[in-house]
């Protein structure tokens, strides 16, 4: 689609990034409805498992050396001096895990040297307006992990929609599919929060060079090596609150694997010690999953892959009403939005161990949500989370939590000034790309609106801070957890703090 050039304004923007959306929805459907379903699943799942391998390989290697070696390999391999680096890290790989990682890993890092040169020659890098490339490890990574849901989403997707007899060649495949997800997913999701801050910001306007589209606002939806934001992670409650994570035993994992079904126990047992104040082992989630990954444990393979027959597959799914294993639509944002691990080829049902310790996390995360003592108790973690970001930043904490009964989240001073942060944990999640951007704008509409009464509110009430401290200085913030989009510079999205500055 060809964008106009010049200014965007509302009416405008709202008709060509809705048009945007079907028309790239469209192609991309088009594109992996000519390949025939069974090899596309099959080299696709290589692929994903290639993808969560070369992220996790840094963390899993011996030292320092191995690291930086791995990490800094050029993928330039028509270049002669880049081949004795790759051969020093395949026998890395190869002593650290199994030849067939080392594998590939080598398969992978050449499609990303193929695609990269192709991107470089044709300037789609540029077109992208990012720094990220696939030129050697440590940035194919970045760039990997920045589109791994859409990997994951096309892998639940090609079942439903791949119906042609087009097959081509496992080393091809990324080659064929890459640039479809970049030009069709990732421009459906940039063109969803084109629509959702039209339908929030009454000011909102694009320049268009009749290419590139650059905003007048931007906005962080995602945090640190692209992650959802989380009212409590797993990761924040054991280094915030040791004190009350209870120690769970662990599954070994054997010394030359990368992924393992342990993994899958592990992570309950981590969630189960955790979360141990509000009894998630007492959720009905919790206990079918207790029992699910019993059930399913005599179908592993390769203790990485889970393949069940149909008829095996219905009545196990059948046992667990609370479990959502397979996703049966062929929607695109609810396969995007979607957790579900299972995929169906003709009559077999597939996952991976990734695929089901990511089911086991979401699904107990979001058990969590409904238990009150939680929600209560995750606003007090996000203070605390909060509060060594602004201390790092040379925010004295003053320890002022009630004056005259009237409470306060943190009180800090710098410079001889109060600066008075509310820190909001209300879950309302607007960076789920949804087609429905109206509804979410409204959502966000109202909580920038509660936000900006809650400042008010503190503003009537400075008097009390004012007693206390001495100091008659006081600006006044919200810092909320989940992202929202508003140009009130009083309201700061957490993603967004690490880098705020007054």
């Amino acid at each position: 689609m060809k964008l106009s050039i010049g200014k965007l304004k509302r009416a405008e923007i709202d008709v060509f990034f809705a048009k945007s959306i079907k028309y790239h929805l469209d192609t991309f459907y088009a594109t992996i409805s000519e390949y025939d379903p069974k090899f596309l699943y099959s080299h696709w799942r290589s692929i994903v498992r290639s993808i969560d391998e070369i992220i996790n390989i840094p963390m899993e290697l011996s030292d320092a050396t191995e690291v930086n070696l791995f990490l800094g390999l050029d993928f330039n391999f028509l270049d002669p001096n880049n081949l004795p680096k790759l051969k020093v890290v395949l026998e890395i790989l190869e002593n650290r895990f199994e030849k067939k990682v080392a594998i590939r890993f080598q398969q992978l890092a050449m499609m990303c040297m193929a695609i990269d040169t192709s991107y470089q020659s044709q300037g789609i890098f540029n077109q992208q307006g990012n720094d990220l490339r696939l030129n050697n490890t440590k940035n194919a990574i970045v760039y990997l992990q920045s589109r791994r849901a859409y990997y994951v989403t096309t892998l639940g997707l090609i079942p439903r929609i791949a119906k042609g007899k087009k097959v081509i060649n496992y080393i091809d495949t990324l080659n064929f599919l890459q640039y479809p997800m970049d030009s069709c997913l990732v421009n459906i999701t940039t063109a969803y929060y084109n629509l959702l801050l039209n339908n929030c910001l009454t000011d909102f306007e694009m320049d268009s060079d009749g290419t590139i589209a650059k905003r007048n606002f931007d906005y962080d939806h995602l945090e640190g090596f692209f992650s959802e934001p989380e009212r409590l992670s797993l990761l924040d409650q054991i280094e915030l609150r040791p004190d009350i994570v209870v120690s769970k035993q662990m599954l070994p994992k054997e010394k030359n694997k990368l992924f393992s079904f342990s993994e899958v126990a592990n992570a309950m047992a981590l969630f189960e010690g955790a979360f141990d104040k509000y009894e998630i082992q007492n959720n009905v989630e919790y206990r079918e999953l207790s029992l699910l990954m019993c059930e399913i444990a005599i179908f592993l393979k390769d203790d990485f892959h889970i393949i069940i027959d149909e008829a095996a597959f219905n009545n196990i799914a059948a046992k667990y009403k609370s479990l959502m294993l397979q996703n049966v639509s062929n929607d695109y944002f609810e396969n995007l939005n979607n957790y579900s691990p299972f995929q169906k080829i003709e009559r077999q049902f597939y996952t991976t161990v990734v695929l089901l310790t990511r089911f086991v996390y979401r699904t107990l995360s979001q058990s969590l949500l409904k238990n009150r003592t939680f929600q209560v108790h995750s606003g007090f973690v996000f203070e605390d989370k909060v509060s060594k970001i602004l201390e790092a930043k040379g925010y004295k904490l003053t320890g002022i939590t009630r004056i005259n009964r009237k409470e306060f989240d943190l009180v800090t001073i710098k410079d001889n000034n109060v600066f008075n942060f509310q820190c909001k944990n209300n879950y309302i999640d607007i960076t789920r790309v949804s087609y429905d951007y109206k509804t979410i704008g409204r959502f966000n509409q109202r909580l920038c609106k509660y936000y900006e009464n809650a400042i008010i509110k503190e503003e009537k009430r400075e008097n009390l801070i004012k007693s206390k401290t001495g100091i008659s200085d006081i600006e006044h913030f919200v810092i909320s957890r989940y992202p929202v989009i508003t140009r009130n510079e009083k309201i700061i999205n957490f993603a967004d703090l690490n880098g705020w500055n007054l």
